[in-house]
């Protein structure tokens, strides 16, 4: 009798090989969260620069650097959810909703960083010494 290896519990099954998950189980099904949290994520990034002072800048200012990333993040988990939408047996149309507002937030959340950041060079490019 091995004390490590118990019937039922899933402690000590055999990993398929090549995966990190037990035989017979398939990977977690994609519900579109993810995409809708780090779509909310990245356009509440946005805001961080007008918490008060009184707030650390490291609070304030480092999430800025962050938006771009998240929200392409965002738009690169919700399009992934989308296209398995198509496939029979996808998620269904609430995980469809809720990929389609992740990659709309974070496609929001890209453009007015990038468009923020244009306005600012053209602004301080023209500008006299």
């Amino acid at each position: 009798m091995s004390a490590d290896r118990h019937e039922g519990d899933g402690v000590g099954e055999r990993l398929a090989v090549g995966t990190a998950e037990p035989s017979g189980t398939g990977p977690a099904p994609r519900t579109g969260t993810r995409s809708l949290l780090l779509g909310l994520g990245a356009v509440a990034m946005g805001a961080c620069p007008w918490l008060p002072e009184a707030v650390s800048p490291w609070i304030r200012f480092f999430p800025v650097y962050l938006i771009v990333p998240v929200g392409i993040w965002a738009i690169a988990s919700g399009v992934g959810v989308l296209r398995a939408a198509g496939a029979v047996g996808g998620p269904g149309p609430a995980a469809r909703r809720r990929a389609w507002g992740g990659t709309v937030l974070g496609t929001v959340a890209v453009l007015v960083a990038v468009g923020a950041a244009i306005w600012a060079f053209v602004v301080l490019s023209t500008m006299n010494a």
